[in-house]
């Protein structure tokens, strides 16, 4: 059980900084790709990826009787479409430090929704943490100040608390079926997802005067696709299933956080001295939002 336990903690780890690594390459593809189009190559790669995995193991059969259709079309809808959409967009406005700080509301978000739906009594330390984030994102937002590679911080900042909503909802939604094999959940919900906003991208190519970008310019949406979103969401199945959601709340916060150092040390990307301080708080919140008070 021990062994276990340390192989899902790994694994968890080495999730955040991939998906730390999201906010950087989803902002360097947006160059390159319009942003409903980047979106769903994203998904629709991780799905033929993982379709074939799927099948081999016994594909819609695993599935337990009757068939949780409404759980994975939901799932569908907030974890690959709305996530995906919301994270691009707020990528194409925005700078990746401001969303990946954005971002850091996540555990506090996924606290509300708790006590919210699942009806948990929130501790004092969870509403701090939740009051800290609302306050942290608020002075991010009006922190934010336009320049060439962050064109409208405010929508940016918008579009990304919509992601937060988004995962907060797959995060809920997600839970119910982690008994379930998790590739097959995640090969049904990424062809469902891609097929959602298919019509969008498709409406989108006929709107952009867009040429195909050069063989180096793919490598960043098969990282997001294969990655970035196949392999990551089969790793958040298999951590889910075997780790409370309390402490997946808290490793979440090293997403954030990888985004951040990323974005400033190895893209050059500046924040701006309102932006750390909202950073900071939105951060503080985070950390109190997540973790567990002892009895």
């Amino acid at each position: 059980m021990k062994s276990h336990r340390t192989l899902a903690l790994v694994s968890l780890i080495a999730l955040m900084v991939m998906w730390g690594s999201t906010f950087v390459v989803t902002k360097a593809a947006a160059r390159d790709f319009p942003p409903m189009v980047l979106a769903t190559l994203r998904f629709l790669i991780a799905a033929l990826v993982l379709v074939p995995l799927a099948l081999s193991r016994g594909g819609l059969q695993q599935l337990p009787q009757p068939r949780p259709w409404r759980t994975l079309l939901l799932m569908s809808f907030v974890g690959i479409a709305a996530f995906a959409t919301t994270f691009t967009y707020a990528l194409v406005y925005g700078s990746a430090s401001q969303g990946a700080l954005i971002y850091a509301a996540l555990p506090a978000a996924i606290a509300f929704a708790a006590i919210v739906f699942l009806g948990e009594r929130p501790s004092r330390r969870q509403l701090a943490g939740i009051a800290l984030s609302i306050a942290g994102v608020a002075l991010l937002i009006v922190a934010g100040e336009a320049d060439a590679g962050s064109p409208d911080p405010v929508a940016g900042a918008l579009w990304m608390i919509g992601a937060v909503v988004a995962w907060t909802a797959y995060t809920v939604f997600a839970k119910r079926l982690a008994h379930v094999d998790n590739i097959v959940v995640i090969a049904i919900i990424s062809t469902l997802g891609t097929a959602m906003l298919l019509p969008f991208a498709a409406i989108e190519l006929l709107q952009t005067d867009w040429t195909v970008p050069s063989v180096s310019a793919w490598t960043a949406p098969l990282f997001l696709g294969i990655v970035a979103s196949a392999l990551a969401y089969i790793v958040y199945g298999y951590v889910l299933r075997e780790l409370d959601t309390s402490v997946v709340g808290t490793y979440t916060n090293l997403d954030p956080i990888v985004g951040v150092l990323i974005a400033v040390l190895l893209f050059g990307e500046s924040l701006h001295a309102g932006q750390i301080v909202g950073g900071l708080i939105a951060l503080a919140g985070m950390w109190l939002a997540s973790i567990e008070e002892r009895p």
